[in-house]
């Protein structure tokens, strides 16, 4: 069935009269000093507490702030949300700090003053913690403070009935459906959403990598589209050997359990404990816990502090995807426009509604060589990718994808979804400025960002003044109870998996 017959069929079900989409965005940003160098304060209190407010915690390091908003229907509210966040956050930084503007990180002097997060003496908290520690042993610090956005996306039990989806079974069938088809097409993301081509040199300190030489202080690839996503980023050689194909959902969850309960050389040989008789790993798998998994997509389902993905999955199914691999840009204060959600909106539903083959393990080997040259090359109109089952030059295979997504726009209520995808541009190219470092060019959009969102006014952050409040007092109270040791509680939530 070609695209007009699919969606006239899905017309003739009422789906895009009825369509109803859920959204809500996880935003990480580094505080930085006005030198643009990472802060090594802690978390600033007037934020509240990062383990127990809802809207502002923290991600790797103290410095990492990590921004959540509630899922919304509307983007315009969503929008709303993260500006709010954002003055309350430039109103309370400490020492006329700032957020950094891009996913790569600036400058970084000395890799041991990076301060991992603490969530303070709950046995929870402690877990967060140890997460971290085993991170940065696994991985080092340095990598762990790049930062991006998470697009949180789901369609409503009403709108997923108009597709004959009725059932949680068939809604996991669904949502994996997505999920396979976004790997497919997961090039356009990165030739899309990817802002960060170039990093300092400090990011690959001691390190193997195939970067060229900019400048006196950055290297970067010319056709580069997200190094962030590349090998030298937030990536895992562990992960490699890793099979997630997403063909169902109790394969995944087989998959993931061995993961992280079949111990792995490399980090069996760190030790779960250091010296000091300390835990600095949760487990020794290739995955420590569920969220250690580095993909560009990801099934989710929302549940208590304490409850563990994997059993919330494998329970209750699948409740939404969580959408990685989008850079922060940082020509947007808040770090993404409208213009990007509505895209991202229009592509998650095009993956969503357009068949989606099971994936063999020939075609995930090809979609992770591809993502690989994409990430590196992809500014590079001629390289070429797999779409719809042929090969073709990246610029073919977007301006394809493109027109589809203008069809699809068509059918959506809102208009705005149909100037979105009009006005994506030309094929993006890269620009360099070998005079400017990308740590001065960091510093100086951060100044800039910082006073755009200065210059926003008649905006209420009474709520955000709340939630900080009461996130001190829960937080306070959580660690006045009494808990079984933390040795028995890590041995516990092992085997809750």
């Amino acid at each position: 069935m070609d695209f007009h017959n699919l969606l006239e069929n899905l017309k003739k079900q009422s789906f895009f009269s009825d369509l109803t989409i859920e959204r809500g965005i996880e935003k990480e940003s580094l505080r930085v000093t006005r030198s643009g160098f990472i802060s090594n304060e802690e978390h600033p209190k007037a934020l509240g507490s990062s383990y127990t407010n809802p809207s502002i915690t923290t991600d790797f390091a103290e410095s990492l702030i990590e921004i959540v908003t509630p899922t919304y229907k509307s983007i315009d509210e969503l929008y709303e949300k993260l500006k709010i966040i954002h003055i309350f956050i430039n109103q309370n930084l400490t020492n006329e700090e700032m957020l950094w503007p891009f996913s790569m990180p600036p400058k970084i002097e000395d890799e041991s003053k990076i301060v991992i997060a603490t969530y303070g003496k709950s046995n929870m908290g402690k877990l967060k913690h140890v997460y971290r520690k085993g991170l940065a042993i696994r991985y080092g610090k340095t990598m762990q403070c790049v930062s991006g956005i998470h697009y949180n996306f789901s369609i409503s039990k009403a709108s997923f009935k108009r597709l004959g989806y009725a059932s949680q079974d068939k809604r996991n069938e669904a949502y994996l459906n997505l999920i396979r088809n976004f790997k497919r097409l997961f090039w356009f993301v990165l030739i899309e959403f990817g802002n960060s081509p170039v990093v300092d040199k400090s990011f690959v300190k001691g390190r193997a990598n195939d970067l060229d030489v900019l400048n006196e202080s950055d290297l970067f690839k010319p056709y580069a589209t997200s190094l962030r996503m590349s090998d030298i980023g937030y990536q895992s050689k562990a992960q490699k050997n890793l099979n997630f194909k997403y063909n169902d959902l109790n394969t995944f969850l087989s998959e993931l359990k061995s993961a992280i309960i079949n111990p792995y050389p490399e980090f069996e040989d760190l030790g779960l404990k250091d010296d000091e008789n300390n835990f600095q790993q949760i487990s020794n798998g290739i995955l420590q816990i569920e969220n250690e998994l580095y993909d560009c997509i990801r099934p989710k389902r929302a549940g208590k502090s304490g409850q563990r993905p994997y059993q919330l999955l494998r329970d209750r199914g699948i409740e939404y995807v969580e959408v990685r691999g989008i850079d922060l840009n940082p020509n947007e204060a808040i770090g993404i426009s409208k213009e990007q959600i509505r895209i991202l909106d229009l592509l998650l539903i095009y993956c969503l509604i357009t068949p989606s083959p099971e994936m063999t393990d020939e075609e995930k080997n090809k979609i992770e060589q591809q993502n690989i040259s994409v990430i590196k090359s992809g500014r590079n109109p001629n390289l070429t990718v797999l779409y719809k089952n042929m090969e073709m030059s990246i610029d073919s295979a977007r301006r394809e994808l493109i027109e589809d997504l203008k069809i699809l726009a068509s059918e959506f209520k809102d208009p705005a979804f149909i100037s979105a995808i009009k006005n994506i541009g030309d094929f993006k190219k890269n620009k360099f400025n070998q005079m400017s470092s990308f740590h001065d060019y960091g510093l100086k959009k951060a100044i800039e960002n910082y006073e755009t969102i200065k210059s926003f006014s008649n905006i209420d952050v009474g709520l955000c003044e709340k939630e900080a409040s009461d996130s001190l007092k829960e937080f306070d109270k959580m660690n006045q109870k009494k808990e079984i040791t933390f040795d028995d509680f890590i041995n516990s939530y092992n085997s809750k998996i």
